[in-house]
C-alpha cells in the first residue's frame, strides 16, 4: 500500500485499503508537506498531490497530525469574514461615489408629498404669469458643481446668509452642488452681485421696481455649449446693498438664489419664494421640499406642466 510521508520529520503513514491520498489534508503537525510514495524505500519521483479542502480523519502515526474538521470551519469563518469586509467596502465605495455626487443619496423618486407641497411646486415650477414672464417648461441646472462666485460689497451678514442658504440647498439636493469659488479660479456658474440699486439700470431692471433680480439662461437646444433644452447654463443674481434693512436683504438673498435654482414665485406664505409674504431669511421646510422635488432624477430638462404631473400623482401621500 503506498505511505504518505514527510521530508521534514520523516514521520509517515501507510494508507489503508479503500483509502485515497485525496480523503486527508496533506500536513504534518511540524508544519511539513506530505507526499505520497508507493514503498517507504523509494522517496524519490513520487507524486506529490495538492491539499484539499475537505477531509477525512486519520489515525496519529509517526508525526503526522490528526486532522479534524475545525481546521475547515475555522478556514470557512475566515473566508466569510474576509467576504463581508470586502462587502462593505464595496458598498462605502457607493455612497461615497454618490456622494460625489455630494453625500447623500437624494434623487428622491420614492419622497411621498401632501397635496398642498404638489400644488406649490407645479405653481413654483410653471408660473403662467410670473411678472410677464410664463414658464411652461421645467429649468433646472443638469450639472454636479455649480460654482458661485460673490461680487460686489456683501456685509458679513449677507455672507453668512449666503453660505447657510447655500447649505440647505446642498443638503437636499444631493445630486447638485453649489461652491463658493473664493478663488475666482473658474468661469463661475452662478454669478451674484452685491449693487446698489441704481446700478440696476445697467441690466434693463428698473431699480424701483426690486429688491433683487435673477437672470438666467435656459437652453432651448442642444446648440449652447452642448446643453439639452431646459438646462440652464448661466445665472446671475443680483442684490440691492441700499435701502433695505439686513433682515430684507437676507431675505432677497435666498429668494433669489432660490430663483438661480429653476424656481419661480408662488403665493404660499410659508415659502421664501412668497413675492407678497413675510421676510423668510432662511428656508422654509416647504422650500426644501420644492426643491427636493425640482431635482427628482426623474424631473427631467425641458419636461412639460403634464408630464410633471404625472410624476407627482405616482408621489402622492396616501392618507386611507
Amino acid at each position: 500500500m503506498p505511505y504518505l510521508v514527510c521530508d521534514e520529520c520523516g514521520g509517515y503513514y501507510e494508507l489503508q485499503e479503500g483509502e485515497s491520498p485525496e480523503d486527508f489534508l496533506l500536513k504534518c503537525d511540524c508544519g511539513g508537506r506530505l507526499r505520497v510514495v508507493e514503498s517507504l524505500g523509494d522517496f524519490e519521483g513520487s507524486k506529490i498531490y495538492e491539499e484539499i479542502d475537505d477531509a477525512q480523519e486519520i489515525p496519529n502515526s509517526e508525526g503526522i497530525k490528526k486532522q479534524s474538521r475545525k481546521f475547515l470551519s475555522q478556514n470557512i469563518f475566515k473566508i466569510c469574514i474576509i467576504v463581508a469586509v470586502v462587502g462593505m467596502l464595496i458598498i462605502s465605495a457607493g455612497v461615497f461615489y454618490k456622494n460625489g455626487s455630494y453625500g447623500v443619496d437624494s434623487s428622491n423618486e420614492n419622497e411621498k408629498y401632501s397635496q398642498e407641497q404638489i400644488d406649490s411646486f407645479m405653481e413654483t415650477a410653471f408660473s403662467p404669469d410670473d411678472y410677464g414672464n410664463k414658464y411652461d417648461r421645467v429649468g433646472k441646472w443638469n450639472i454636479n458643481v455649480v460654482r458661485v462666485r460673490i461680487m460686489g460689497s456683501p456685509t458679513q451678514e449677507d455672507i453668512n446668509t449666503l453660505k447657510k442658504a447655500i447649505n440647505d440647498i446642498n443638503a437636499n439636493v444631493g445630486d447638485l452642488k453649489l461652491v463658493i469659488d473664493d478663488k475666482n479660479e473658474m468661469e463661475p456658474d452662478i454669478e451674484i452681485y452685491f449693487i446698489p440699486h441704481s446700478q440696476f439700470a445697467q441690466y434693463s431692471v428698473n431699480p424701483s421696481e426690486a429688491d433683487g433680480f435673477t437672470l438666467w439662461l435656459v437652453s432651448t437646444s442642444g446648440i449652447y455649449g452642448g446643453n439639452s433644452a431646459g438646462e440652464i447654463y448661466k445665472a446671475k443674481v443680483f442684490i440691492g446693498t441700499d435701502q433695505l434693512s439686513q433682515k430684507r436683504r437676507s431675505h432677497v438673498i435666498i429668494h433669489e438664489l432660490a430663483h438661480s435654482l429653476g424656481l419661480h414665485h408662488n403665493q404660499n406664505q410659508n415659502s421664501a419664494l412668497c413675492p407678497g409674504g413675510p421676510d423668510i431669511t432662511e428656508y422654509s421646510a416647504l422650500d426644501k421640499t420644492l426643491m427636493r422635488m425640482l431635482y427628482r432624477n426623474d424631473i427631467l430638462p425641458n419636461m412639460s406642466r403634464s408630464e410633471v404631473e404625472t410624476i407627482l400623482n405616482n408621489s402622492r401621500k396616501n392618507f386611507f
